[in-house]
């Protein structure tokens, strides 16, 4: 059997940065390129232990087959790839090395053995095939496999922050207007830089699509058409709290009906805060495709909240 050492190391070399840079990145770690790439050297040259087995009599090598060494070998190559700090941030790096190579390991054999089959039919009968010597995952599949369960992975991982975060700005709103009281779902979004310009009050959004039948159908076509206002035959009280805010969307100026309710008081932690004077905008667009939430919050009225924590 031919050995090509460079298509194989050259091969592991590929799936080692690939590691280290994953790890890198879950890790938000600011390591250079040219550290992964020396990092990635390290791990790499330990295939010539397993491709020339017979240098295993000398006993000066025989110590690299045992567990020990080869943890203290991947201690070495996060030391490579990230450096030292404190002992508790090369323990953090070793660790999700690991659990990156284990999640990257078992997927390549999941995604193998799930695109294959060993059924066959015989005279009727379904039966499997063993040769005995396992089903190795060839070459090819391994360098295609590796990059693609990267992308996924780090996918994931975006997700997961992305989730985590939103569900850290989530919280409770309720708007009390008259009688009416109005629960939603509320994100608090730093972005949202939106005040009234005369009377210089925070702007939180609404999404009318699900809050609607709260609303009187003077105030529901208020909030479509702000031109609207002061049209209909039969005024609703409420039309004495509407106001009408600028703002700029895509380069454009509109407009955004908003509501000045009596009082609005934001949850979150199970601590209930009553929000400074605020105005409530009222918006058919959508907020969250996921109906994750169904307000933003601007964060000056969350201010008092984390104050009075």
């Amino acid at each position: 059997m031919t050995l090509y050492l460079d298509v194989i190391w050259f091969l592991n070399f590929c799936i080692d940065y690939v590691l280290i840079s994953l790890t890198a990145y879950i890790l938000k770690r600011n390591a250079s390129k040219k550290r992964i790439l020396l990092a990635s050297l390290l791990a790499s040259s330990y295939v010539l232990l397993m491709v020339y087995p017979e240098l295993m009599v000398y006993p000066e090598l025989m110590v690299f087959s045992q567990p020990i060494v080869k943890f203290i070998w991947s201690i070495a190559i996060m030391l490579a790839a990230f450096g030292f700090k404190r002992i508790r941030f090369v323990v953090k790096n070793v660790a999700m090395f690991y659990f990156v190579s284990f999640i990257t390991g078992g997927g390549i054999f999941a995604l193998h053995y799930f695109m294959q089959s060993d059924a066959v039919i015989m005279n009727g009968v379904i039966t499997t095939k063993s040769t005995g010597m396992g089903d190795p995952v060839s070459w090819l599949f391994v360098a295609a496999g590796v990059p693609a369960l990267w992308y996924f992975s780090k996918k994931r991982v975006d997700d997961i922050t992305v989730e985590k975060m939103d569900s850290n700005s989530l919280v409770k709103v309720k708007i009390s207007i008259g009688e009416v009281i109005i629960q939603a779902n509320g994100l608090i979004d730093t972005g949202n830089k939106l005040y009234d310009p005369i009377s210089k009050m925070p702007v939180m959004v609404l999404d009318m699509n699900i809050h609607s039948s709260n609303f009187p159908e003077a105030i529901q076509a208020a909030a479509k058409d702000v031109m609207s206002i002061g049209t209909e035959e039969n005024e609703h009280p409420w039309i004495n709290r509407l106001r009408i805010v600028p703002y700029r969307s895509v380069g454009h100026q509109q407009f955004l009906a908003c509501l000045k309710p009596d009082r609005i008081e934001i949850e979150k932690e199970d601590l209930i805060a009553c929000s400074p004077p605020a105005l409530v905008g009222l918006s058919w667009t959508t907020l969250s495709s996921e109906g994750q939430f169904d307000a933003i919050v601007h964060p000056k009225m969350y201010l008092q909240h984390v104050q009075a924590s």
